[in-house]
């Protein structure tokens, strides 16, 4: 079995959004982050990539990210509702039992 390929293979898959004419790409918690997504704004924290990748907001001003307490409240909640979206939709695929 290879560790690696499994790990990436379990890993939240990144979904591209659009925001205003930018792509953006969300994906659901990880197990270890889902018990920090208490609210709207740490939801889009731990959840909201770049194409790399990356972390695009925090919750303060930290060089290369957005704060997110600085964006307008409706975008914030377009994109916890497309997060929101993910956790409830089962698109993960069937776990065969043997």
């Amino acid at each position: 079995m290879n560790i690696n390929e499994l790990k990436n293979k379990l890993k939240p898959k990144l979904i591209e959004v659009d925001l205003e004419g930018t792509k953006l790409y969300i994906h659901r918690p990880t197990g270890r982050d889902l018990a920090k997504c208490t609210d709207m704004a740490s939801t889009v924290i731990l959840c909201t990539k770049d194409e790399n990748g990356d972390p695009i907001f925090a919750d303060e001003d930290i060089e290369g990210r957005i704060n997110i307490g600085s964006i307008d409240y409706v975008y914030q909640n377009q994109l916890y509702e497309a997060i929101s979206n993910l956790v409830i939709k089962n698109d993960i695929g069937d776990i065969e039992k043997k």
